[in-house]
């Protein structure tokens, strides 16, 4: 629902390439056909989407770099408020709109000035889009709203953030999924079609299977840029990937080499598809077979440590992260079967949360701690301290809370309430530890 004011209090509309942005027409106003007089121009402005906003991997800290150095770049980032858009009409009235209910996401892409048709489109992809997301995509919709009325939107695009398979998202934000953001391209073709360069600064986004994805949303790319394996974090290496990338980037060119990125850290992770190359990793080609062998050498390493008999050390090094890696590769590779990769995907989303248990386990005491408290007090037993245990600790305790549940009649409910959540956290399920809290 909006709520009218006349004092800019909300999150400020995100700021466009251009210095100044003519008003909208109405909604009602006709567009051309998609190809009907109008073409992509290639320009060397940057939109950049800032997902992530811990202190510990800020994205806006890659894009004020970027900044700092001249390039042209429009930021869009984390709205003050969740899933809101603050808008000013002509006379200068603010708007904030609440993209979480129908009347909201409509009333934001009437702002748009696109047909009825579109804006409709384009509303419905908000309200259906993930939580605390719905702010950054009508941040893009506004500036790729730029091209749907005839004009030009930036030709390079950078989604920073975490990644583990489904899209970008934040520490302490939402997630940016790829079905969400193909479907925004659908609803905004001429946005979509103006991308010629893009940069996914996150973690194992890079497999051609990925590859393949980005080439379908952004049909017009010139050049693709990601990585096989984890990424620089904002202050330990992504700027300097990413100022390799703007440089290479600059222009008409259809090519983008990966020799530029030897010698920085973890530039052997980065991977490119090209108009002029095709997909480069450089790596030797790997037949399925090898994948496959690869990934089943790690298995041990992983049930020892998803069991409680193994510790990892550190989530970025060691068994268990070559066997996730070893897993993400496998799926990426086009040449898995569809049920094969649906389970791979199961193991993966396994893998990264066994690896970050320390921080799982933490948001998961802090997230279900009510739950926790009357489910543990239904069957008078002591709530023990997730934030503290190790993978075995935990374990043991469920174990212990499973063992009290089945020997107890009649069930309380608070238990029986608590006992699916435990079993998920056990099995260290997306339904109960989300993407964002790793």
């Amino acid at each position: 629902m909006p709520i009218r004011s006349d004092a800019p209090n909300g999150p400020r509309p995100v700021t466009t390439p251009t210095t100044s942005t003519p008003t909208p027409p109405a909604a009602s106003t006709p567009a051309a056909a998609p190809d009907a007089g109008w073409k992509p121009k290639s320009n060397d402005q940057v939109l950049f989407v800032a997902m992530n906003n811990s202190e510990a991997h800020r994205s806006t800290f890659e894009s004020d770099t970027m900044k700092a150095r001249g390039v042209n770049v429009a930021v869009i980032k984390d709205a003050a408020k969740d899933d809101t858009i603050t808008t000013k009409d002509a006379r200068g009235v603010a708007t904030t709109h609440d993209l979480t209910t129908p009347e909201g996401a409509k009333s934001f892409a009437l702002t748009l000035g696109l047909p009825g048709e579109q804006t409709q489109k384009i509303a419905d992809v908000l309200l259906n889009a993930g939580s605390d997301a719905r702010d950054e995509l009508a941040q893009v919709a506004q500036v790729w709203a730029q091209a749907e009325r005839g004009g030009q939107a930036p030709s390079r695009l950078v989604l920073s953030g975490h990644h583990v398979g489904y899209g970008v998202y934040g520490e302490n934000n939402g997630h940016l999924d790829w079905p969400t953001v193909g479907k925004l391209a659908e609803a905004m073709p001429r946005g979509a079609r103006t991308v010629e360069d893009l940069l996914i600064a996150g973690c194992y986004s890079g497999g051609q299977s990925f590859m393949d994805k980005y080439q379908a949303i952004f049909p017009n790319a010139k050049t693709l840029m990601a990585y096989d394996g984890s990424s620089p974090g904002a202050s330990s290496g992504a700027t300097a990937h990413q100022k390799g990338w703007e440089q290479a980037t600059r222009g008409t060119r259809e090519d983008i080499d990966r020799k530029i990125f030897e010698g920085m850290r973890k530039g052997e992770n980065v991977t490119v598809w090209t108009k002029a190359h095709g997909f480069q990793d450089g790596r030797p080609p790997a037949s399925l077979d090898d994948l496959r062998a690869q990934q089943q050498r790690g298995q041990g390493d992983f049930q020892a440590a998803l069991s409680g008999q193994a510790t990892i050390e550190n989530p970025q090094t060691g068994a268990v992260r070559d066997f996730y890696s070893a897993t993400q590769r496998l799926i990426q590779n086009p040449a898995t079967p569809p049920a094969e990769r649906a389970q791979l995907e199961g193991v993966r989303d396994q893998t990264i949360r066994l690896l970050f248990f320390p921080v799982v386990s933490k948001r998961f005491a802090e997230a279900y701690a009510l739950k926790l408290d009357k489910g543990f007090q239904a069957l008078g037993m002591p709530k023990p301290d997730f934030k503290s245990l190790t993978r075995a600790q935990a374990l043991a305790a469920i174990t212990q809370f499973e063992t009290r549940l089945a020997a107890t009649t009649p069930v309380p409910d608070a238990a029986a309430q608590l006992a699916p959540t435990l079993a998920a956290f056990k099995a260290l399920d997306r339904s109960v530890i989300p993407d964002t809290w790793v």
